[in-house]
């Protein structure tokens, strides 16, 4: 039997529902024959939330290897951070990012083998040491790699040519060169990472109506489709563009192993209609494998006890499943 794979997790923004969402998903017990978890944090700020959650999970402090059956816990910290739920604080968003470079070292480390991110609050941790929109710039900056942004249910998978940007600036930002960078990618995830043997990706428009032959805007027809042209000759298998106003509604999806979406909201607003709470995130052209739940903090709901946790077990089991595929082709 395959050793498990350890797992490294941080816990995002402590006045979230980060640790919640840990806690209540290594509740149960079977998570721990899929891998080896560690925490980075520190044992007393997850002893707490144990009691404020009444969750009842084995802890174990780690010195030296981390334990099979336990929830491992990796001291970052000598002074426990204070917890103001719902909170965007500054030393919250310290907090957040020690625990992410504490995780994500150690998966380049070798020390893990794959890392999961529970969500942060992007204005707590901006600063100088994190001037990144987000986990998946971050760790494109610090791993290496042509990042991409892929929601993933099931056989429903939405992946981003451009994410955290402003609208007004997407239309300069997509070019030929980025949508068959970004196939490629999207095109070797599918096969590596999900077992696609002859992966067929969708391509949402950039228009309304994919510029409807020109009438509205030219870009479909001066940039997505000569893309789209290029790849088939390099035998990637890249339809459209597609309306993407009727897209999800029409089920056009269930055809394709993926989407490819302009921006943003266009592709996560499909996504999340279909499967908010069970989606996950996944951060694919990176040498490591790195997951997250497919929601944010939840200032609004931090410190009740009602958080939702089904979203970050599927992130974990997405990257032990993705690791051991990784395993398999390498």
């Amino acid at each position: 039997m395959p050793a498990l794979p350890i797992i490294a997790i941080s816990i995002g923004d402590p006045n979230g529902v980060g640790v919640e969402i840990i806690l209540k998903t290594f509740q149960d017990k079977t998570m721990f024959e899929h891998c080896i978890p560690v925490v980075y944090a520190n044992i007393d700020f997850v002893q707490k939330q144990q009691l404020l959650y009444s969750t009842q999970i084995p802890l174990s402090l780690v010195e030296g290897m981390p334990k099979q059956g336990v929830l491992n816990i990796a001291a970052i910290w000598k002074d426990t951070p204070e917890l103001d739920f719902g909170k965007q604080t500054t030393m919250a968003g310290v907090t957040a990012f020690e625990s992410l470079q504490a995780a994500a070292f150690a998966v380049q480390k070798k020390q893990a083998d794959a890392l999961v991110t529970a969500p942060i609050n992007k204005a707590s941790i901006t600063s100088l040491d994190f001037p990144f929109a987000g986990h998946t710039h971050y760790l494109g900056a610090l791993w290496g790699g042509d990042a991409l942004m892929l929601l993933a249910h099931n056989t429903l998978r939405v992946a981003l040519l451009t994410d955290h940007i402003p609208l007004h600036k997407v239309t300069a930002a997509i070019t030929i060169d980025l949508i068959k960078r970004k196939a490629e990618r999207l095109s070797k995830t599918l096969q590596q990472d999900f077992g696609c043997q002859i992966p067929r990706m969708a391509l949402l428009g950039l228009n309304p109506h994919a510029s409807d032959q020109g009438v509205i805007g030219n870009q479909d027809d001066t940039i997505l489709k000569p893309a789209v042209a290029e790849l088939k000759n390099q035998g990637i298998l890249l339809t459209g563009p597609f309306a993407a106003d009727s897209f999800f509604g029409q089920k056009r999806y269930i055809n394709f192993d993926a989407v490819l979406s302009c921006y943003h909201d266009q592709g996560l607003v499909g996504f999340k209609t279909l499967a908010f709470g069970q989606g996950v995130n996944v951060t694919t052209g990176l040498p490591f494998v790195r997951t997250s739940p497919d929601h944010g903090t939840a200032f609004d709901i931090a410190g009740k006890g009602v958080a939702n946790h089904d979203s970050f077990a599927a992130a974990v089991q997405m990257a032990c499943t993705i690791y051991s595929n990784r395993q398999k082709t390498d």
